[in-house]
């Protein structure tokens, strides 16, 4: 074979195969979302969003416009492609996170692979705990709402801009790149306002902290932080369509676990076995929020949308449809992507560094500090091959939550 011609490694393979095949599933899946009905085959929200958009006329979303185009035109069998797409993007877009945040240390075949997983990913279930696997558990791997579906992708794109911006603000950001972060972000705002809302505040205390540091002359952090403006102009218009006048919709009031808690009764095991491998990594690393800015910007996210999901809840007809959910859920793939790269950096750190790592020879004997040293190597070890366990475990629930869903099963999957 000549010299010019690579053989393709395992990891390009199955991303060439994978990827495709996943989106080819995604597109099955949303045909077949579009035509229920009613029952628990298929179900969806899908035809829900369809009716507002095509015959109430409701627009609130990016997506409903997408909706009416598409009837309008009598393209709406493109409608499970166009979904297809979005699914596909948003494997994409994590897959050029995880390239960012590792600075393309990770290759891109790799990064497609792991993208493909963190987008399927499912909490640990345990039968019992909550009503469903899906139902009163925790997750970023939703198929079933096409708003979301929106989100996702472009909350991805947003912050693969936001997250090049921040790191040199001094440098990169011109008026041509802060165009471009407003307009993304307020696109990303208006496919469905739960991003803005778990990550935003975030976005401020970084920019607080970079004023803190000087980080950039105080008249561009101002101007960056001046891009969140148009987002909430769209929200005011969004509440505005969902709540102004509508008895039913009733609005959004300080409730307490009362959405999180509607489909468990054991909120913090679910919470827990929701995100179980991040925590895991988390406890391994948590002194690192303090110098890894990505860590430390992914579980911010994820505290925040965890806060709001449990400290507000709609009123009215809503009360209990866990619409503030959202912003959680996407954030979920956060703390998931930096922890499988934390954790793939500790198995090459533990089980690849050579026996240089555990000492050179039995023959002689050890202090007790070497002894020391062994032991707290082993249990290091045990620790991140548990932490792969539960890895397996996640992958486990998302491939067989996916598999059900391909065969019709609703997305509830109680019991």
């Amino acid at each position: 074979m000549s010299e010019g011609i690579r053989k393709p490694n395992a990891i390009r393979i199955a991303a060439a195969i994978l990827v495709p095949l996943y989106t080819g599933a995604c597109i099955f899946l949303y045909w077949k979302f579009m035509g229920w009905t009613e029952g628990s085959v298929y179900e969806s929200d899908l035809p829900a969003h369809i009716s507002l958009a095509v015959d109430d006329g409701l627009i609130y979303s990016l997506i409903s416009f997408i909706l009416i185009g598409l009837n309008r035109l009598r393209l709406m069998p493109v409608l499970p492609v166009i979904l297809g797409l979005f699914a596909l993007l948003s494997v994409l877009f994590t897959s050029r996170l995880l390239m960012e945040i590792t600075e393309h240390k990770m290759g891109s075949d790799a990064a497609d692979l792991a993208a493909l997983f963190l987008n399927i990913f499912m909490p640990c279930y345990i039968k019992g705990l909550a009503d469903g696997r899906y139902m009163g558990m925790h997750t970023s791997s939703i198929w079933h709402n096409s708003t979301y579906l929106m989100m996702k992708w472009m909350g991805l794109w947003t912050l693969l801009i936001y997250l090049k911006l921040e790191k040199d603000i001094s440098e990169k950001l011109t008026l041509k790149s802060y165009i471009y972060f407003t307009v993304v972000f307020t696109l990303t705002t208006a496919a469905k306002p739960n991003f803005f809302l778990a990550a935003a505040p975030v976005m401020f205390i970084f920019l607080v902290m970079d004023m803190i540091g000087k980080k950039a002359p105080f008249g561009r952090l101002l101007l960056f932080a001046s891009s969140v403006i148009p987002s909430f102009i769209v929200m005011f218009l969004q509440n505005s369509t969902l709540f102004a006048g509508n008895s039913e919709a009733g609005g959004i009031v300080l409730a307490p676990g009362r959405a999180m808690t509607a489909h468990t009764g054991y909120l913090i095991p679910v919470s827990i076995l929701s995100i179980a491998f991040p925590l895991m990594i988390l406890a391994m690393h948590v002194k690192e929020l303090a110098v890894n800015r990505y860590m430390l910007f992914a579980w911010l996210c994820a505290a925040v949308g965890y806060i709001q999901y449990f400290l507000f809840s709609e009123d009215g007809a809503r009360a209990l449809d866990a619409n503030l959910s959202w912003g959680y859920a996407f954030t979920i793939i956060l703390i998931f992507g930096i922890s499988l790269v934390q954790w793939m950096q500790d198995v090459k750190d533990t089980f690849c560094a050579g026996e240089n790592a555990t000492g050179k020879s039995r023959k002689k004997k050890k202090s007790s500090p070497e002894k020391r040293n062994r032991t707290r190597q082993m249990i290091k070890k045990i620790y991140v091959a548990a932490c792969g366990g539960v890895l397996l475990w996640h992958t486990y629930c998302g491939v067989l939550f996916f598999v059900r869903l391909l065969g019709g099963v609703s997305y509830m999957m109680w019991g």
